[in-house]
Protein backbone atom coordinates (compact mmCIF):
# COMPACT_ATOMS: atom_id res chain seq x y z
CA UNK A 1 0.00 0.00 0.00
CA UNK A 2 1.24 3.59 -1.36
CA UNK A 3 -0.06 6.65 -0.74
CA UNK A 4 0.14 9.29 -3.50
CA UNK A 5 -0.46 13.07 -3.96
CA UNK A 6 -2.27 14.79 -6.95
CA UNK A 7 -1.84 18.77 -6.88
CA UNK A 8 -3.80 20.65 -9.56
CA UNK A 9 -2.27 23.71 -10.27
CA UNK A 10 -3.14 25.04 -13.68
CA UNK A 11 -4.97 28.24 -12.48
CA UNK A 12 -5.01 31.62 -14.19
CA UNK A 13 -5.98 33.09 -11.41
CA UNK A 14 -8.54 35.58 -13.06
CA UNK A 15 -10.55 36.40 -9.88
CA UNK A 16 -7.49 37.52 -8.24
CA UNK A 17 -6.08 40.06 -10.89
CA UNK A 18 -2.76 40.82 -11.95
CA UNK A 19 -0.73 38.87 -14.27
CA UNK A 20 1.37 36.51 -11.87
CA UNK A 21 -0.81 33.03 -11.51
CA UNK A 22 -1.46 32.91 -7.62
CA UNK A 23 0.41 29.73 -6.86
CA UNK A 24 3.47 31.48 -8.03
CA UNK A 25 3.35 34.80 -5.75
CA UNK A 26 5.46 34.47 -2.58
CA UNK A 27 4.51 34.16 0.85
CA UNK A 28 7.18 34.75 3.08
CA UNK A 29 9.48 34.72 0.44
CA UNK A 30 8.57 31.61 -1.08
CA UNK A 31 5.71 30.49 -3.53
CA UNK A 32 2.34 29.54 -2.87
CA UNK A 33 2.36 26.07 -4.65
CA UNK A 34 5.76 25.26 -3.04
CA UNK A 35 4.30 25.71 0.21
CA UNK A 36 1.49 23.08 -0.02
CA UNK A 37 3.64 20.95 -1.75
CA UNK A 38 5.97 21.05 1.61
CA UNK A 39 3.11 19.90 3.69
CA UNK A 40 2.62 16.13 1.88
CA UNK A 41 6.64 15.88 1.26
CA UNK A 42 7.95 16.39 4.94
CA UNK A 43 5.63 13.20 5.19
CA UNK A 44 7.27 9.65 5.96
CA UNK A 45 4.86 8.13 4.99
CA UNK A 46 3.90 9.97 1.53
CA UNK A 47 5.49 7.88 -1.42
CA UNK A 48 4.86 10.63 -4.37
CA UNK A 49 3.76 13.58 -5.57
CA UNK A 50 2.57 14.56 -9.07
CA UNK A 51 1.37 18.04 -10.41
CA UNK A 52 -0.72 18.55 -13.41
CA UNK A 53 -0.72 22.49 -14.94
CA UNK A 54 -0.63 24.08 -17.72
CA UNK A 55 2.43 23.30 -20.29
CA UNK A 56 3.55 27.00 -19.89
CA UNK A 57 3.79 26.66 -16.38
CA UNK A 58 6.42 23.65 -16.50
CA UNK A 59 9.60 25.38 -16.10
CA UNK A 60 8.29 27.44 -13.25
CA UNK A 61 7.31 24.19 -11.40
CA UNK A 62 10.83 22.65 -11.93
CA UNK A 63 12.07 25.44 -10.60
CA UNK A 64 10.36 25.20 -7.87
CA UNK A 65 11.05 21.86 -7.62
CA UNK A 66 15.50 22.74 -7.94
CA UNK A 67 15.23 25.11 -5.48
CA UNK A 68 13.28 23.15 -3.02
CA UNK A 69 14.24 19.74 -3.58
CA UNK A 70 10.90 18.41 -3.66
CA UNK A 71 12.59 14.85 -4.58
CA UNK A 72 9.11 13.23 -3.85
CA UNK A 73 7.35 14.25 -7.31
CA UNK A 74 7.79 11.88 -9.70
CA UNK A 75 6.67 14.14 -12.56
CA UNK A 76 4.43 17.15 -13.83
CA UNK A 77 1.80 16.60 -16.72
CA UNK A 78 -0.47 18.48 -18.57
CA UNK A 79 -3.84 19.39 -17.41
CA UNK A 80 -7.02 19.58 -18.86
CA UNK A 81 -9.60 21.93 -19.70
CA UNK A 82 -11.58 21.86 -16.23
CA UNK A 83 -10.04 20.50 -12.63
CA UNK A 84 -11.68 17.06 -12.86
CA UNK A 85 -9.75 16.80 -16.39
CA UNK A 86 -6.49 18.04 -14.90
CA UNK A 87 -6.65 15.63 -11.95
CA UNK A 88 -7.65 12.32 -13.95
CA UNK A 89 -4.65 12.92 -16.25
CA UNK A 90 -2.40 12.82 -12.90
CA UNK A 91 -4.29 9.59 -11.73
CA UNK A 92 -3.85 8.15 -14.68
CA UNK A 93 -0.19 9.01 -14.64
CA UNK A 94 0.51 7.47 -11.93
CA UNK A 95 1.66 3.30 -10.93
CA UNK A 96 -1.31 2.50 -8.40
CA UNK A 97 -2.91 -0.57 -7.21
CA UNK A 98 -5.85 -0.65 -6.01
CA UNK A 99 -5.90 -0.49 -2.36
CA UNK A 100 -3.15 2.53 -2.87
CA UNK A 101 -4.72 5.72 -1.10
CA UNK A 102 -4.89 9.06 -3.49
CA UNK A 103 -4.80 12.55 -1.70
CA UNK A 104 -6.02 15.30 -3.80
CA UNK A 105 -4.99 18.99 -2.58
CA UNK A 106 -5.22 22.45 -4.07
CA UNK A 107 -2.24 24.00 -5.25
CA UNK A 108 -3.27 27.36 -4.02
CA UNK A 109 -4.12 26.05 -0.36
CA UNK A 110 -0.92 26.60 1.49
CA UNK A 111 -1.81 26.79 5.40
CA UNK A 112 -2.44 23.07 5.56
CA UNK A 113 -1.07 21.20 8.72
CA UNK A 114 1.04 18.28 8.75
CA UNK A 115 -1.29 17.01 11.75
CA UNK A 116 -4.50 17.26 9.77
CA UNK A 117 -3.21 15.87 6.58
CA UNK A 118 -2.18 12.39 9.13
CA UNK A 119 -5.50 12.42 10.37
CA UNK A 120 -6.94 12.02 7.11
CA UNK A 121 -4.35 9.50 6.24
CA UNK A 122 -5.11 7.61 9.26
CA UNK A 123 -9.25 8.25 8.74
CA UNK A 124 -8.84 7.22 4.95
CA UNK A 125 -7.48 3.63 5.97
CA UNK A 126 -10.59 3.05 7.47
CA UNK A 127 -13.69 5.00 5.36
CA UNK A 128 -12.09 5.02 1.97
CA UNK A 129 -13.62 8.10 0.86
CA UNK A 130 -12.64 11.38 3.49
CA UNK A 131 -13.01 14.64 3.15
CA UNK A 132 -12.40 17.96 4.65
CA UNK A 133 -14.73 20.42 6.07
CA UNK A 134 -16.30 23.07 8.14
CA UNK A 135 -19.83 23.56 9.49
CA UNK A 136 -21.07 26.45 7.98
CA UNK A 137 -21.82 29.43 10.38
CA UNK A 138 -22.99 32.65 8.15
CA UNK A 139 -26.56 32.93 7.32
CA UNK A 140 -27.46 31.49 3.69
CA UNK A 141 -29.93 33.08 1.28
CA UNK A 142 -30.79 31.86 -1.94
CA UNK A 143 -31.18 34.58 -4.79
CA UNK A 144 -32.96 34.99 -7.54
CA UNK A 145 -31.74 36.51 -10.82
CA UNK A 146 -32.57 40.23 -10.02
CA UNK A 147 -30.53 39.56 -6.60
CA UNK A 148 -33.54 39.58 -4.73
CA UNK A 149 -33.51 36.79 -1.51
CA UNK A 150 -36.32 33.95 -2.64
CA UNK A 151 -35.42 31.89 0.57
CA UNK A 152 -33.33 31.38 3.76
CA UNK A 153 -31.47 28.03 3.80
CA UNK A 154 -31.17 26.26 6.68
CA UNK A 155 -27.31 26.15 7.54
CA UNK A 156 -27.65 22.93 10.07
CA UNK A 157 -25.65 19.74 8.17
CA UNK A 158 -24.36 22.06 5.58
CA UNK A 159 -20.52 22.27 5.36
CA UNK A 160 -17.71 24.19 3.49
CA UNK A 161 -15.67 21.82 1.93
CA UNK A 162 -11.47 22.03 1.87
CA UNK A 163 -8.91 20.18 0.28
CA UNK A 164 -7.11 17.58 0.73
CA UNK A 165 -9.62 14.94 -0.36
CA UNK A 166 -8.86 11.27 0.21
CA UNK A 167 -9.55 8.28 -1.88
CA UNK A 168 -8.68 4.77 -2.36
CA UNK A 169 -7.02 4.56 -5.58
CA UNK A 170 -9.89 1.99 -7.33
CA UNK A 171 -12.23 4.01 -6.12
CA UNK A 172 -11.41 7.38 -7.17
CA UNK A 173 -10.51 5.72 -10.72
CA UNK A 174 -14.13 3.80 -11.04
CA UNK A 175 -15.73 7.52 -9.93
CA UNK A 176 -13.79 9.66 -12.57
CA UNK A 177 -14.62 6.72 -15.29
CA UNK A 178 -18.48 6.53 -14.27
CA UNK A 179 -18.13 10.96 -14.45
CA UNK A 180 -17.00 10.77 -17.99
CA UNK A 181 -19.28 7.77 -19.14
CA UNK A 182 -22.42 9.61 -17.87
CA UNK A 183 -21.10 12.93 -18.80
CA UNK A 184 -20.99 14.56 -15.32
CA UNK A 185 -18.74 17.19 -14.19
CA UNK A 186 -18.80 17.80 -10.85
CA UNK A 187 -16.60 20.88 -8.95
CA UNK A 188 -14.50 18.29 -6.78
CA UNK A 189 -13.57 14.72 -6.36
CA UNK A 190 -15.86 13.85 -3.64
CA UNK A 191 -18.61 14.83 -5.73
CA UNK A 192 -17.73 12.30 -8.12
CA UNK A 193 -17.26 9.45 -5.54
CA UNK A 194 -21.09 10.71 -4.76
CA UNK A 195 -22.39 10.58 -7.97
CA UNK A 196 -21.03 6.84 -8.32
CA UNK A 197 -22.94 5.92 -5.27
CA UNK A 198 -19.79 5.80 -2.63
CA UNK A 199 -20.39 6.90 0.97
CA UNK A 200 -18.32 9.96 1.65
CA UNK A 201 -16.91 10.79 5.42
CA UNK A 202 -16.23 14.13 6.26
CA UNK A 203 -13.68 15.34 9.36
CA UNK A 204 -13.11 18.57 10.74
CA UNK A 205 -10.85 20.68 8.67
CA UNK A 206 -9.37 23.98 9.88
CA UNK A 207 -10.21 27.55 9.42
CA UNK A 208 -6.71 28.10 8.68
CA UNK A 209 -7.08 26.23 5.70
CA UNK A 210 -7.89 28.76 3.35
CA UNK A 211 -8.01 28.50 -0.62
CA UNK A 212 -5.96 31.82 -1.90
CA UNK A 213 -8.80 33.01 -4.09
CA UNK A 214 -8.51 36.82 -3.57
CA UNK A 215 -5.98 39.58 -2.84
CA UNK A 216 -7.59 39.74 0.42
CA UNK A 217 -6.80 36.29 1.20
CA UNK A 218 -3.14 37.26 1.55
Amino acid sequence: MSIKVIIPASGSGTRFGGNIPKQFLKIEGKEILAHAISAFHQIRSIDEIIIATKQEYFEKIKLIIRKNNFFKISRIVEGGKMRQDSVYRALMNLDCSENDFILVHDAVRPFISRDKILELIKEVKKHNCVILGLPVCETLKKIDKKNYVKETIDRKNIWSIQTPQAFRYDILKKSFEKAYKDNFNGTDESSLAEYSGYKVKVIEGEKTNIKITLKADL
